[in-house]
């Protein structure tokens, strides 16, 4: 296995990364990993673990180059994390895609697109616009974008032992301030709308006006971002019909994130648009295809590095069947 730095150019100019190939000469297939929502370096380190490290080194010894990149304003990427919109990480993977096929060692016939959570949503995008071999998509959201915030919103509400009437004001606050960033809204009404809500929060004292505003700025600041307004927008069930590759679809069962049932259902349901489409659900894993015993995201940190082998496992064993069936396979 050789890493080798690979750097490329992007619509804000420099994105940096590390192809890792295997020591024969290819060409070789290859995968480029999209990471999910929030600013990530190449590893997409989080917790102290490198999932795209450990994936990338699996990878790579069964016989695939991996490209994995640091995204825009971190590590030795150029950009402003802040203002990087879900279309923006579109053109990002677009522009490896396209540095990759021009690579000496690698077959462009046979690059697949492998995103973990809204990375796989990225991957989509591209693969509808760019010839791309396959789509992997990690604990990746299918069901609408709302819905699965909301839920996200009640399972943690419900860890902190908050009562059924405070669940239910929280949701119709979240509801009313996801419409006004949908709609593109101004911070000050978003702020205002917030802090309505926290005046109001049944069941408990009464804060004092600086708590409030304070609590309200800090969660403007997350839902009047530009990638969270970007996400809000996405329709993952269109962004699915719009591809003609094969899609695998992993999950994990014990995923507080992403909840498996729900999405592999979405997925199921959208007749996903090629024959050699697959999901899979491991039944104890958690978001980040750990192994996990309740998948709450307080255990992350303390659990062993993932995704798990079995998952490599599951991956490579799916890609061995699109080459045996001579990709592409009859399209469904």
């Amino acid at each position: 296995m050789r890493d080798i730095p690979f750097v490329f150019s992007g619509p804000v100019g420099r994105l940096a990364g590390t192809l890792s190939t295997p020591e024969d000469d290819g060409p070789w297939p290859a995968v480029i990993l999209a990471s999910g929502s929030g600013a990530h370096d190449r590893d997409e380190s989080v917790c102290g673990h490198k999932p795209f490290l450990v994936l990338s080194e699996h990878l790579t010894r069964r016989g695939s180059a991996v490209l994995r990149f640091d995204d825009r304003g971190v590590g030795e990427s150029a950009g402003d994390p802040a203002a990087t919109t879900f279309d923006d990480a579109v053109e990002d993977l677009s522009s490896a895609f396209d540095a990759l096929v021009r690579h000496a060692g690698v077959d462009p016939k046979r690059i697949t697109l492998c995103g973990h959570s809204e990375g796989g949503l990225t991957a989509l995008a591209v693969a509808a616009r760019r010839a791309v071999h396959a789509v992997v998509m990690l604990a990746t959201p299918i069901e609408p974008i709302e819905g699965l915030l909301h839920g996200q919103a009640r399972r943690i509400s419900l860890e902190m032992g908050a009562t059924e009437a405070q669940i239910a004001h929280e949701r119709a606050m979240n509801e009313r301030v996801f419409s006004l960033a949908r709609a593109g809204a101004d911070d000050a009404l978003i702020q205002a709308e917030i802090a309505r809500a926290l005046e109001r929060w049944p069941g408990l004292p009464a804060a004092s006006p600086g708590a409030i505003a304070e609590n309200a700025a800090a969660m403007t600041s997350v839902v009047a971002s530009p990638a969270y307004r970007s996400l809000l927008r996405q329709r993952p069930e269109r962004l699915l019909a719009a591809v003609t590759c094969p899609v695998l679809a992993l999950f994990g069962g014990l995923d507080s994130q992403v909840p498996a049932p729900a999405n592999t259902a979405a997925f199921l349901a959208s007749k996903a648009p090629h024959a050699c489409s697959e999901a899979r659900v491991f039944d104890r894993l958690n978001h980040l295809f750990q192994a996990a015993r309740t998948g709450s995201i307080e255990e992350y940190e303390r659990l062993d590095p993932g995704p798990a082998v079995e998952v490599v496992d599951a991956l490579c064993a799916w890609l061995g069947r699109l080459e045996a069936a001579g990709r592409p396979c009859p399209a469904g």
